[in-house]
């Protein structure tokens, strides 16, 4: 039960990160970003993403590198900090076309209350996208691999995740996105209220604006 209470912490924390970094910004090139949801909540008949907020922005210092950082903006309002700082490389970049761009991401989610606790957690993904249109409409797909230290062992939680980007004129996209995550823990006795496919894991969802800054893509 230890294992299967640290695995819905952490899980719930990426999943209420910002929706994923998958379109290469280019060098020299910059975005914003704004993110609200989290897992998905049963409340009598009715099922509704969890409200929680995250800001944060990215910066292209290669032409398939970029630096980024995420805040929890609901965290913050309780008292509490929650960033991610990350680095996305593309080693493939394709503008359109069957073959995706794919994109590798590496951040620490670095947890704290200011009293008791601090933690810093490292989070993996891997995603493809392909654009779709003359105005480059987004569809990905991907898997993230977060790891929570519990003790003197590990657990390790994952879970895939599809999304899209809307382009709404040049600078600005709409996106959303799910995640299904820890679908090897049976979450039902610790987080009844989530929704979870047979009682395994949880699914969270997540709407997001990307504003891009000149330059940008």
């Amino acid at each position: 039960m230890r294992l299967l209470i640290a695995a819905c912490a952490l899980a719930a924390l990426t999943a209420c990160t910002s929706t994923h970094l998958v379109r290469p910004l280019g060098r020299g090139n910059g975005m914003v970003h704004a993110s609200l949801g989290g897992p998905l909540i049963k409340l009598g008949s009715a099922v509704f993403p969890t409200p929680i907020a995250t800001v944060g922005g990215a910066y292209g210092v290669r032409d398939d590198v970029e630096l980024y950082l995420h805040a929890n903006i609901t965290a913050a309002a309780f008292g509490d900090l929650h960033l991610e700082p990350g680095v996305a490389y593309h080693p493939i970049v394709r503008d359109r076309g069957p073959i995706p761009t794919v994109t590798v991401t590496g951040s620490l989610h670095f947890l704290t209350d200011f009293t008791t606790s601090a933690r810093a957690l490292p989070q993996l993904s891997a995603a493809t996208a392909w654009a779709l249109g003359k105005k480059r409409h987004l569809l990905y797909g991907g898997l993230d691999l977060a790891i929570s230290f519990e003790g003197r062992g590990w657990v390790p939680i994952f879970g895939p995740f599809v999304g899209g980007e809307l382009r709404v004129g040049k600078r600005v996209g709409l996106s959303l996105e799910a995640k299904y995550l820890v679908p090897n823990f049976d979450t039902a006795a610790a987080a009844p209220a989530w929704v979870a496919p047979g009682g395994f894991g949880y699914v969270s969802v997540l709407l997001g604006l990307n504003v891009y800054l000149a330059g940008a893509p």
